[in-house]
């Protein structure tokens, strides 16, 4: 699609200077280690192909997703670099075309192990790359710590696998409390130098991610699985200059002349406190605007501090804002599914203009074009 095809339409704007910046702090706070770029979801609603496209362009040619059909797209648009399915295949079918396009797989059990390597016997592969999942308190995927015996005989058993890594994955890296992000890092390399002084190689360890990269960089080990600091949307605060990246840009579609007292969108909720010029705006919660995160890592669920705030959000939820040029234009009662209306009152603004949200990308739908300017 042509820029000019896309000037009226509502479409997610990725300012890559900003990816930029956050590349170089990452590369940064990696000291050292591989960067294994996180493309679940859409690559947090960047676009995959595109964002891939960028961060092979920017040196980064390591990457996790948690799809077969994400990992075989990326491979079919010209990806190159190390793909990591970091969720496990049962299917030889499903594996064989995993190996077909070079694709480096997890083992998160013994079951899973073996059908991997019968498959890659049957197509008479001789190496077939795999990463060992080890499950250290999350619950999701992979061996427990405390199996180091049927870890090495599985590994041991394996006739056209070769182990190129060894992951997990931190559950409580938000969280301020240290003892879990610490009893998991200390089980995680416990079990590796167990294994490696077995002679069962590990490969690349990775465990940290974009929280835990900031908090805890000595836990970098060889690689770190970053995802949310390419956006620059952090859970900890950010003290390192971070940006965010994205903007949902949409078209002014009317503008009207409305006395105090109007009502304005759904449920009677909202009425103006002073006669005002407002503008249609063509995006609604389908494109993602008002969509948010609920969930604070960083507190228990019943604290005091979660309570306080959850009803604090419940009766004073902060409406977004869209920008024109210098204007700050306020959302006016509740956002539709496809519009919503804004106060310009001052600003010089026509129909056909665009204006800008903030937004977080993860819940801007998939159908709305992405644009890297």
């Amino acid at each position: 699609m042509k820029p000019e095809e896309l000037e009226d339409m509502t479409t997610l704007t990725i300012k890559t200077n900003a990816l930029d910046n956050n590349i170089r702090i990452i590369k940064r706070l990696a000291n050292g280690a591989k960067v294994i770029a996180v493309l679940k979801g859409n690559a947090y609603g960047l676009g995959l192909t595109k964002f891939a496209s960028f961060l092979q362009s920017k040196g980064i040619d390591n990457y996790g997703v948690t799809e077969l059909s994400d990992a075989v797209t990326l491979r079919r648009n010209g990806i190159t670099g190390n793909i990591l399915l970091m969720t496990p295949l049962y299917n030889s079918e499903d594996i064989t075309t995993a190996i077909d396009h070079d694709i480096t797989l997890s083992i998160t059990s013994t079951d899973c192990a073996h059908v991997i390597d019968e498959t890659a016997a049957y197509m008479n592969h001789p190496t077939v790359h795999a990463h060992l999942c080890i499950d250290t308190g999350f619950g999701r995927y992979g061996f427990l710590c405390s199996e180091e015996k049927q870890i090495a005989d599985t590994v041991q058993s394996l006739r056209h696998v070769r182990i190129t890594g060894i992951f997990s994955h931190f559950h409580a890296a938000a969280c301020r409390n240290e003892y879990y992000v610490k009893k998991q890092y200390q089980d995680f390399t416990h079990l590796c130098d167990t294994l490696q002084k077995d002679g069962i190689p590990v490969g690349i360890r990775h465990i940290s991610s974009s929280t835990s990269m900031i908090k805890y960089p000595s836990m970098n080990l060889d690689a770190i699985r970053i995802g949310s600091a390419f956006l620059g949307r952090l859970a900890v605060p950010n003290d390192y200059g971070f940006h965010e990246v994205c903007n949902l840009s949409a078209c002014v579609d009317d503008i009207y002349e409305l006395p105090a007292g109007h009502n304005i969108g759904y449920g009677h909720s909202f009425k103006l406190s002073h006669d005002a010029k407002t503008a249609v705006i063509s995006a609604g919660y389908y494109h993602g605007l008002g969509m948010e995160r609920h969930t604070d890592f960083r507190t228990n669920f019943f604290s005091p501090i979660r309570i306080y705030y959850k009803l604090k959000g419940t009766f004073h939820k902060k409406s977004p804002t869209a920008s024109f040029k210098d204007c700050r234009l306020p959302v006016l009662g509740q956002i539709s599914m496809n519009s919503v209306i804004v106060d310009t009152t001052g600003c010089n603004i026509s129909v056909g203009d665009m204006v800008t949200f903030p937004i977080n990308p993860i819940f801007v739908n998939s159908a709305v074009p992405r644009v890297y300017m």
